[in-house]
């Protein structure tokens, strides 16, 4: 038996998969021999007879390669590829179109888009060629690591630009807090997956790694980002609950949950016109007044802009607002608003299908998924590009206040843009080691475990 399962490993060239089909087959002839002696046959004939039922070790083994070797998301990754050629033309039209952008001469500007949408896409296929389950064991410690530098450099060490904890700096280059506190939502799937099967000790472990992330947000301060981080969050433990990984009443649980959420937008519309506050900035409580007033807001440039840019958009050419020199970031934020104002609204359909599209995809990877781990990494990482997207196409069309956000893949925000690369190329690790049906616990901390989910 050992000479069989030492030839028929050979054939299998993705190693981490071996202890898994090692002990598949040695059960399978163990299960064989047992049969076999029960038939009266010796020891050694039950053997020899269950080996030889399992055919030739190299077929065997070929087979089975070709079922645990890594996938290539080919695919997936034209879509990307897609994606990155039309978001460079974009911002080439943008940079052709205007002298100057953000103290930028068009050149430089047209060069500096592509080199992070570069960066972004080399950083997603290399991201795709690691393996998401080095992460089993280890969510809990990577996830205190990543909100203690984050804690430090919002509190601390961030770069302050208007009262906001706002960049990283490394040398010349600036790293976006906000975008960068995106990256804990796979990290927070890591976290629900660990706490599988905890009830409901694990549980207010889950909410903890949830509620921390959201006040650091709060104390950045930037309530937009809090408010999304804190629905993704919510949607993906929504789910580990639905799905009875903590072992609880999950209707009751849900219940108590949601009905405790939906309270919150009433708490913040009476803040908003309370005079004495102790939680929002008087810039917040403007913007949340803004959103629940009709008509046109004389304190509010942005919002005027935008409506004026519906009124005289056409479905296909230019028909809106000049955006250049009027529309602040009509090459981040607004992207979408300068799309319709200049080339019409099927230009931002389309381009707003496309992130969509990339979100539903990642969707589809996570639940294909037999490995917990990788589904739920891999849903958080879809909502978290979904919900930017929804955010900025309803921030751009006046259904949403104005607040900071970006479009994934397209805005031109570096690290934004890199960000959106990051979560896809997780996806694609997901997709990558989908056949590994391994679930990973961790009983101490020195040892793991399998369990045959």
């Amino acid at each position: 038996m050992d000479e069989y399962l030492r030839i028929l490993s050979d054939q299998i060239r993705y190693k981490k998969a071996l202890p898994e089909i090692e002990e598949e087959i040695r059960c399978h002839i163990m299960d064989q021999t047992e049969a076999n002696r029960l038939e009266g046959m010796t020891e050694e004939e039950a053997v020899r007879l269950a080996v030889q039922e399992m055919g030739d070790p190299v077929e065997t083994g070929v087979k089975l390669d070709r079922i645990h070797r890594p996938q290539m998301a080919l695919k997936f990754i034209a879509l990307m590829a897609a994606v990155s050629i039309i978001s460079i033309i974009i911002h080439i039209g943008i940079g052709m179109g205007a002298a100057e952008i953000e103290q930028q001469t068009p050149g430089s500007y047209m060069f500096r888009a592509a080199v992070f949408i570069g960066i972004g896409f080399l950083v997603m296929m290399f991201v795709y060629r690691l393996d998401y389950s080095i992460l089993a064991g280890r969510e809990i410690l990577s996830a205190l690591l990543f909100l203690a530098v984050m804690t430090m450099e919002i509190l601390w060490f961030g770069i302050n630009v208007n009262g906001r904890s706002s960049f990283i700096a490394l040398g010349d280059f600036r790293i976006s807090l906000m975008y960068l506190m995106y990256l804990y939502i796979p990290l927070y799937g890591a976290v629900l997956y660990r706490y599988h099967g905890k009830g409901l000790f694990g549980l207010g472990k889950a909410l903890f790694f949830m509620l921390y992330p959201v006040w650091l947000a709060v104390k950045m301060p930037s309530m937009s980002l809090a408010i999304l981080l804190l629905l993704i969050m919510s949607v993906m433990l929504t789910v580990a609950v639905w799905k009875e990984w903590f072992l609880v009443p999950k209707k009751l649980v849900l219940g108590i949950y949601w009905g405790s959420l939906i309270l919150m937008p009433v708490g913040l519309v009476v803040l908003s016109v309370s005079s004495t506050n102790l939680f929002l900035q008087p810039y917040q409580q403007a913007r949340i007044q803004a959103f629940y007033r009709h008509g046109r807001l004389a304190n509010s440039y942005i919002d005027n802009m935008i409506l004026d840019n519906l009124e005289n958009c056409r479905l296909f050419g230019a028909g809106g607002i000049q955006a250049v020199g009027s529309l602040p970031d009509y090459n981040s934020d607004y992207i979408l608003a300068f799309l319709s104002g200049c080339y019409g609204l099927a230009a931002a359909f389309f381009i707003c299908l496309l992130a969509g599209a990339v979100a539903v995809k990642a969707f589809r990877v996570a639940f294909g998924q037999k490995n917990l781990l990788g589904m739920m990494m891999g849903f958080g990482s879809g909502l978290t590009l979904l919900a930017n997207t929804l955010l900025n196409i309803g921030e751009n069309f006046g259904f949403l206040p104005v607040s900071a956000t970006f479009l994934p893949f397209f805005s031109y925000t570096g690290t934004g843009m890199i960000v959106s690369y990051f979560l896809v190329g997780i996806v694609l690790s997901v997709y990558r080691y989908k056949n590994l049906n391994i679930k990973y616990f961790a009983v101490s901390k020195t040892d793991i475990s399998m369990d045959g989910y």
